[in-house]
């Protein structure tokens, strides 16, 4: 059951909600050791700073930027993995006063592939359409866009050329390390917290 909620016109940034949200529960409801769980779009790093500076100290559970996952690779190799319960296990990486935690879960390994494998799917056949059409450059070019625009994930995946000629004619391969880096990056979640101990 919620504490509290507000309605905020549609086109409110989400980024500029928490601060206003912070200060209305904590007058409605009193100081007090709360953990908050957030989207990655919610907390700006200004606005986690202020919650660390805090009396009592808020905490939180946030969603990593993918940029700075992709910062964090090198340290997190070396890290060894921790079972977490059956089919989830996790790595804690303790770095710039915050604690990292990265989450694989076996299920969200099916759950992605399943997903990928169906827009993959759709896309081949797609492919195979627009190679039976007679089709100017252009126009084959445009069609190509929208279909990219449609499963851009699975897109990566495949290696597309279009070949010289009228009238103009799409080939595609599976890019096989491609599939297999999105696999692994898709069963992999980061989220930091505030500073805990680890034992």
């Amino acid at each position: 059951m919620p504490l509290a909620y507000d309605v905020l016109p549609g086109n409110t940034s989400d980024s500029t909600t928490l601060r206003a949200f912070l200060a209305k529960i904590e007058k409605q409801y009193g100081k007090a050791q709360r953990i908050w769980c957030m989207d990655r779009g919610i907390p700006t790093e200004e606005v986690l700073a202020e919650m660390r500076r805090s009396e009592p100290p808020v905490q939180y559970l946030v969603g990593t930027p993918k940029g700075r996952l992709n910062r964090l690779e090198k340290s997190l190799v070396t890290k060894p993995w921790h079972n977490a319960r059956p089919g989830v296990k996790v790595k804690l990486l303790p770095q710039d006063n915050e604690l990292y935690v990265f989450a694989e879960s076996h299920d969200r390994i099916a759950k992605e592939r399943s997903m990928r494998r169906r827009k993959l799917k759709w896309l081949w056949a797609r492919l195979a359409e627009l190679q039976d059409m007679k089709l100017a450059r252009d126009e084959l070019l445009m069609k190509l866009g929208s279909a990219k625009s449609k499963v851009p994930a699975a897109w990566r995946l495949v290696d597309v050329k279009v070949e010289e000629g009228a009238p103009a004619s799409p080939t595609a391969s599976i890019a096989r390390s491609s599939e297999s880096c999105c696999v692994v990056r898709a069963a992999i979640y980061c989220v930091p917290t505030s500073p805990i101990p680890i034992r």
